[in-house]
């Protein structure tokens, strides 16, 4: 039962998604949590949420990951275009990096797994109220499960804050300091910058705390936090497609009968034909469309002839192999020169 509270609701939040049993329940312990100082309106579509929106009492919307009639990144663009001072937040059952950097891209201010769990369900609330700048102090780290790093910062910075995150990892220790929701200066060793920003944004595990806010001894950073953030995915998504691509030429020489050789070109691109990264690429056009046309020809050719999927194709050249990769989710030309040639 929601806590009785005869003061009027101040907030007014928004829940779109399509299961309505998903919706009492969270719609109820966000009653109680907040004292009954939110009034909860809820949607099961995309129709009901932009008529709610249009009412111009929406302070905060909550959307699924794919809400019922419309996909979520058009519906981000058509609830901001009513509303845009209006703070979105996006929830899914499964989290991937993917739909959190689509969303964000969007215009969603925060993504967050759906909790499963009374504590998961206080650290969303938590996030949220900082978010919308309804204050909720935070506590241990481990109240705060499912929220990232990143997902503190974009709060603290869109909330125009002003306040030190400090990020531990065994003996490590970082600091990102944010003033007025501009991030100011970053630590991480004897690293300082934007560089400390980077290597902090990319530590796996750990744990963090949010502190007072104090003058840091200098100010390395003068980027706006959008760009720097942006730029951690960036180099984060291109780690990953590079430990990919070493792994694939890597697996491919251990199995081929071919003398080893080394790495001499390579060109990753997004499954849509986005560049991400180059090296020693005389023609990356010539090489994406080469791409682009081999991944095309087998969306017909391969189930026709029942072979599977398509993993790679290698090519034999006069000074050693080509290795394509067209796959959904990523393009990938390397070429491997022998090392008697290059001897």
């Amino acid at each position: 039962m929601p806590k009785e509270n005869k003061s009027e609701p101040r907030h007014h939040v928004l829940i779109v998604d399509a299961d309505r049993d998903y919706l009492a329940a969270v719609g109820d312990a966000f009653l109680w949590l907040s004292e009954n100082t939110w009034q909860i309106h809820t949607a099961t579509g995309a129709t009901p949420a932009l008529a709610a929106v249009e009412t111009g009492k929406i302070q905060l919307a909550i959307l699924d990951v794919q809400p019922a009639g419309s996909d979520v990144v058009e519906l981000i663009n058509q609830l901001l275009q009513q509303q845009p001072k209006l703070k979105v937040v996006v929830m899914a059952g499964t989290a991937t990096e993917e739909k959190r950097a689509t969303s964000l891209a969007a215009g969603a201010g925060l993504f967050l797994e759906k909790p499963m769990s009374p504590e998961g369900m206080k650290a969303i609330f938590q996030s949220l109220c900082e978010l919308a700048g309804w204050a909720v102090p935070l506590t241990n780290p481990a109240a705060r499960r499912g929220v990232t790093i990143t997902d503190l910062i974009h709060i603290e910075c869109q909330a125009r804050n002003s306040s030190v995150l400090e990020i531990f990892r065994e003996h490590s220790l970082g600091r990102i300091y944010i003033e007025e929701g501009q991030i100011i200066h970053a630590i991480c060793g004897e690293l300082s910058g934007e560089v400390a920003f980077q290597k902090l944004l990319g530590i796996a595990g750990g744990t963090f705390e949010l502190r007072d806010f104090e003058l840091p001894p200098e100010r390395t950073l003068n980027r706006t936090w959008e760009y720097l953030l942006g730029e951690a995915t960036r180099q984060r998504e291109l780690s990953e497609f590079r430990a990919r691509a070493s792994g694939m030429v890597s697996g491919s020489a251990a199995v081929s009968t071919e003398p080893a050789g080394q790495a001499s070109e390579l060109l990753i691109c997004s499954g849509t034909g986005e560049m991400l990264y180059q090296w020693q690429c005389a023609d990356a056009a010539a090489r994406l469309g080469l791409l682009q046309k081999i991944a095309q020809r087998a969306e017909t050719l391969i189930p026709e002839l029942q072979l599977g999927k398509l993993d790679r194709l290698e090519l034999q050249l006069a000074d050693g192999r080509a290795i394509l990769q067209p796959r959904a989710d990523r393009l990938v030309f390397a070429r491997v020169a022998d090392r008697a040639v290059n001897a």
